[in-house]
């Protein structure tokens, strides 16, 4: 019988550090679209600020 702990030992080990590998590669997926969502707001963050500016130039 203590033959067999090391080797389910083993796998349930394997299948934690799956798990582990699994969540880092998802957090880092979140991460990047996040980012990539970010990069867009700044961009249309500033085309705003460059239309109002221009919009207020023309009225005054």
């Amino acid at each position: 019988m203590n033959s067999t702990l090391p080797g389910s030992t083993h796998s349930l080990a394997c299948s934690y550090s799956a798990l582990i590998l699994h969540n880092d590669e998802m957090t880092l997926r979140r991460k990047w679209k996040q980012r990539n969502r970010n990069q867009r707001s700044l961009k249309m963050t500033g085309a705003l600020v460059f239309l109002t500016r221009f919009l207020l130039q023309s009225i005054q």
